[in-house]
């Protein structure tokens, strides 16, 4: 788990080392660098690279070059079949300078062109600069688990980083991206090739980029096959998903440093620590959990696991005050606004764990593989029964609790509302649920958006916020396919969300987990009525009138009017509206707080 940064175009070395080390966190370990002239031009060459050292400890050192200097690659992530491909390459006649992992992906350039990533299994971003054709190759895993971004500062050029702020150097002042912002109002995410940022993009999952000669194509390499074949007895589905889940966590485990755990005490994180047990001795596994003393915690029952498979269980109880305090800190590593309610779990248990271990797997990935959400509930009778039209609105209303495209186009500032632009991406991912199996188009695009956006997004840049790589077991690919194929009736029946995950893990995990539903009563959501009560002051200074339209962005008394209406007798005893006025809220406020780190440049003295 690293940071890399490079460039083409007319840069200085500062720069380089400059967008380098604004990511010291996500790899304290070594730092490399290789800046050169292309000959007879201006045009400058920089890889950069920040190192969390966990294969090949000693000579892990990146750039790392071919044997003639043509091809050179920085490189974040792991490769868990690695060893395989080295062995293959080998017997072809490559030689090594290194045990690593980032060599294997360089010689398989070599060999397989970019065609590469579909040899490569685990979590990955990389680029690899080809001095003979002079051009960039860079390219991002299947799910998107780890983060790649570009921008062209001037025409021609090509700027990449594993962060945003090391791009931000190159821009200047930074502005708002319109579509993104409408994303983030509707969904309560970004999720576009553009980012909040005007003029920075992002690599999609399970896409490849090329830039030569000023120009820059991409193209997808991957994506998750239709489900297959579906006839299969629940027992035999039972047997292929621990088989593939016990041989993705034994993958998951390849590293030359210990491999620990988070543990929230639910079925997913306790699935993945029941096959760690399995595939390790438990005496050596380290189980993290952190609370924040609320009646609600999820610590008894993390304590449950961790004792019923005999591993060290390593709890932490942390003040949800102090997230107040530190709320601008995690909105600095994330980049993005994003009012997610488990943000201070992440952040906090990414500080616990980074003082035991570097390495933890994690248990995202199996609610959108598994239908693990209630809004899935849609898809049955009898709801399933609406039209279309209906089924898509209730859908996306339960699933991201947010106004609808109508309500915010009377929220917004006449010069900040373009409605055809805002129609469009309220409905952006209206085909998925158009599919034959409304069901699975649902689930594809979670896995395909919301998952890399939301849920890994945040994974990965809080935890490496401590310079703590997080791997996800259930989004290997193998485990991956196989869940996606199960029949929807076998992911959710009588109510159950996850219903077959559930059925395999049942005589292995203790039966208050295995059978425990996924509740708002506990975890995440009932971190947030604490969260907003403890970010109360800020939302108070957030949501005044004067404060909503002195950027341009919305209709002050609108935005009041609309909130205040949550507290009307109808609202408050909807199902839905009731949320969407409390999360809007929050989201305003943590759009506030974003804006003031990185539009007004607010200094909160994080380390650069």
């Amino acid at each position: 788990m690293c940071g890399i940064a490079g460039f083409v175009g007319r840069f200085e070395r500062d720069a380089l080392v400059a967008m380098t080390e604004l990511m010291h966190h996500r790899g304290p370990d070594d730092t490399g660098y290789y800046f050169s002239r292309l000959p007879g031009t201006d045009t400058a060459v920089g890889l950069g690279h920040k190192r969390l050292s966990i294969i090949d400890l000693d000579a892990g050192h990146q750039p790392i070059w071919n044997a003639d200097k043509s091809l050179g690659i920085i490189f974040n992530g792991e490769i868990y079949n690695y060893r395989e491909l080295r062995a293959r390459l080998l017997a072809e006649g490559y030689e090594f300078q290194t045990n690593s992992d980032t060599e294997v992906i360089l010689h398989g350039y070599a060999r397989w062109g970019m065609e590469v990533c579909q040899e490569l299994e685990g979590m990955f971003a990389f680029a690899i600069w080809d001095a003979r054709r002079r051009e960039w190759r860079l390219a991002r895993d299947r799910f998107g688990i780890k983060p790649l971004y570009y921008c062209q500062p001037h025409p021609g050029a090509l700027a990449f980083a594993s962060e945003m702020k090391p791009l931000l150097l190159l821009l200047g002042q930074a502005s708002v991206n319109q579509r993104a912002f409408y994303h983030y109002l509707l969904y309560g995410w970004c999720a576009t090739e553009e980012t909040i940022f005007q003029g920075i993009h992002q690599l999609q999952p399970a896409q490849r980029l090329r830039w030569r000669d000023g120009g820059i194509v991409t193209e997808r390499y991957w994506r998750l096959p239709a489900a297959g074949d579906r006839v299969r007895t629940p027992a035999d589905w039972c047997e292929l998903l621990r088989e593939r889940l016990r041989g993705a966590v034994q993958s998951h485990l390849v590293a030359d440093v210990p491999v620990g755990i988070t543990l929230s005490g639910g079925l997913d994180s306790s699935a993945v620590l029941s096959m760690m047990a399995e595939a390790t001795d438990p005496a050596q596994i380290q189980a993290f959990t952190v609370g924040f003393g609320l009646p609600n915690d999820e610590l008894p029952f993390a304590r449950r696991a961790a004792r019923h498979m005999n591993v060290t269980g390593r709890e932490r109880i942390e003040s949800i005050d102090q997230a107040a305090t530190d709320f601008p800190r995690m909105l600095w590593h994330l980049e993005e606004p994003l009012p997610h309610p488990v943000l201070s779990t992440t952040y906090y248990l990414a500080r616990f764990v980074s003082k035991h271990v570097k390495v933890v797997l994690v248990g995202e990935g199996a609610d959108e593989l598994l239908a693990g959400y209630p809004h899935y509930r849609l898809f049955r009778l009898p709801y399933r029964l609406a039209p279309g039209p209906l089924l898509r609105r209730y859908f996306f209303a339960a699933a991201y609790v947010m106004p609808r495209a109508r309500a915010l186009a009377d929220l917004l500032h006449p010069r900040w509302l373009d409605r055809e632009l805002l129609e469009e991406v309220a409905h952006k991912y209206d085909p998925y649920l158009r599919e034959d199996r409304p069901a699975d188009g649902a689930l594809r695009f979670e896995l395909e958006h919301e998952l890399t956006y939301n849920q890994l997004m945040r994974i990965d840049k809080l935890m490496m916020s401590h310079s703590v790589e997080a791997r996800v077991p259930f989004l290997d690919r193998a485990f991956a396919e196989a869940a996606f194929s199960v029949p929807f009736d076998l992911k959710l029946r009588g109510g159950r969300e996850k219903y077959i995950l559930r059925r395999a893990m049942a005589n292995r995990l203790p039966a208050e987990i295995a059978t425990r539903p996924k509740s708002g009563a506990r975890g995440t959501q009932a971190l947030l009525p604490a969260l907003t009560r403890v970010l109360r002051d800020r939302m108070s200074t957030a949501l005044t009138r004067e404060n909503l339209e002195r950027r341009g962005w919305f209709r002050g008394a609108a935005v009041e009017r609309f909130i205040n209406q949550g507290d009307g007798f109808l609202v408050r005893h909807h199902p839905i509206e009731s949320r969407v006025r409390a999360k809007f809220a929050l989201l305003l406020t943590v759009l506030e707080e974003w804006a003031r780190l990185f539009l007004d440049r607010r200094d909160i003295g994080v380390r650069p």
